[in-house]
């Protein structure tokens, strides 16, 4: 049932970072696409946490404080292949989306398209539906 929940609520923030990259792109809105980033992101966790539940993590024991505890679990419990989408949409909508507000629109779009496949990805691992 975790796995379910993680998986719905990753859908429902990735349609909010797409909504909120839309408006940010209308209006040129540089704040905007960092909250873009940022929901982007929150939907990653989200999938994360999802594929970590499928993986017989307790939803008491998923880190909820940062980036070390995650850090970890993703270590531990993914497969080598998987690790690298995590860390990579971590960099780009975390770190240089959000807090440097380094990324261009064309680059947030692709990682949208990036973040979906992620979460696809998981969806295709923990056997959720679409």
């Amino acid at each position: 049932m975790a796995t379910f929940n993680h998986l719905a609520q990753s859908k429902e923030l990735y349609q909010k970072a797409k909504e909120e990259f839309e408006k940010a792109q209308e209006k040129k809105d540089g704040d905007a696409l960092r909250n873009a980033c940022a929901k982007g992101w929150l939907s990653a966790i989200e999938a994360t946490y999802a594929y970590l539940a499928q993986k017989g993590v307790k939803e008491e024991e998923l880190p909820k404080g940062g980036d070390r505890g995650r850090r970890f679990m993703v270590n531990k419990y993914f497969e080598k292949e998987l690790r690298p989408y995590y860390f990579f949409l971590r960099d780009q909508f975390h770190i240089e989306g959000y807090y440097e507000g380094s990324l261009d629109f064309d680059e947030v779009a692709t990682l949208l398209d990036d973040l979906n496949l992620y979460i696809e990805k998981i969806v295709k691992l923990t056997g959720g539906h679409h």
